[in-house]
């Protein structure tokens, strides 16, 4: 009886050839998986935050004291001026007011955000609403990076980059042009309306 042979060299080279090549190509499979998952969690963690930002923005509005809002000097509502946004908000428990502003800050590269803790007297909210633009650039919170940012008012006509300080307008256009690198192209716009002018609400 023939002895069975084993593998020769050149066939156990052939067999570990053939091994490391199906390995290398699992590997940049996978790899390539991973890069995919990392890219897609990465554009939906920014879609996120820019979602965060713009709810945020349209909540500030929505809690913009209105004209009368009796105790409240009306001309504390809502400026813009300098490159801030202030307006005045109920606090979020429901005991005083806020002063938020919100401006382009880092050399217009941040769209920031600032508030003030709830206040309850005249003095306090003056002074937090002459603060608010110098606190918005030492000490908001950086959120979204941006190329520019433009905020304007309806005028009862149409779209103005000025518009009445003191006043709470009655609709608010915030555009923002994400920066070069964030995954977006083009300018995002969000339209606001003030409740007195949509559905006829105070």
């Amino acid at each position: 009886m023939r002895r069975a042979r084993g593998l020769t060299l050149i066939e156990l080279l052939t067999a570990l050839a053939v091994l490391a090549l199906l390995a290398t190509l699992g590997w940049r499979a996978l790899d390539g998986l991973l890069r995919v998952r990392e890219a897609t969690e990465a554009r939906s963690a920014a879609q996120l935050g820019w979602a965060d930002v713009l709810a945020q923005w349209q909540l500030d509005l929505d809690q913009m004291v209105a004209p009368a809002a009796g105790a409240i000097d009306p001309l504390l509502a809502w400026s813009r001026q300098g490159g801030t946004v202030r307006l005045l908000r109920h606090a979020t428990d429901g005991a005083g007011w806020q002063v938020v502003a919100w401006a382009a800050v880092d050399d217009g590269r941040r769209w920031a955000r600032w508030a003030s803790a709830p206040l309850t007297t005249r003095d306090a909210l003056a002074q937090a609403w002459a603060q608010a633009p110098q606190r918005v650039r030492a000490q908001g919170v950086r959120t979204v990076a941006i190329a520019a940012a433009d905020v304007q008012v309806w005028d009862g006509a149409q779209w103005s980059p000025t518009g009445a300080e003191g006043t709470p307008p009655a609709a608010v256009r915030l555009v923002l042009v994400p920066a070069a690198g964030t995954g977006f192209e083009g300018a995002l716009t969000l339209d606001w309306a003030s409740a007195r002018v949509a559905g006829g609400k105070s």
